[in-house]
């Protein structure tokens, strides 16, 4: 609410602005809650612009897909590395075939195995097709 607004570091510096007319006085003078009101409009009206340029930029990568009851997915491989057993999980597939059992919601899925086995609830971003 303060940009746009020139910052004055001397009093001596008024008399020179206003030789260059550089200063703006207000001649409207508003009550304390309409010049409030004002304020709080524009910057109503500021936000509510940012943030369909937010979601005009988040919707961009955004994905939105829907798998059926059934349908063979892959899910992302969550498995660790582990040293005793010599698997390093750099070197393992990052995806591993699945099946859908049940949706749970607008993201979340139920996943089985390709045997039937529930391997548990996964979010549609660590699903591919």
């Amino acid at each position: 609410m303060v940009f746009g607004q020139q910052m004055i570091t001397s009093g001596s510096a008024y008399a020179l602005i206003r030789k260059l007319s550089l200063l703006e006085d207000r001649t409207i003078h508003l009550s304390q809650k309409d010049s409030l009101d004002v304020v709080r409009d524009r910057a109503c009206e500021i936000r509510q612009k940012q943030y369909l340029t937010n979601e005009k930029q988040y919707n961009l990568r955004a994905r939105e897909v829907v798998y059926k009851e059934g349908q063979e997915v892959f899910r992302r491989n969550f498995k660790q590395s582990n040293f005793e057993a010599g698997y390093n999980a750099k070197f393992g597939p990052s995806f591993l075939k699945a099946r859908v059992r049940k949706r749970l919601g607008e993201a979340y899925y139920e996943l089985e195995d390709m045997q039937g086995k529930l391997l548990g609830k996964f979010h549609a971003k660590d699903i591919r097709q």
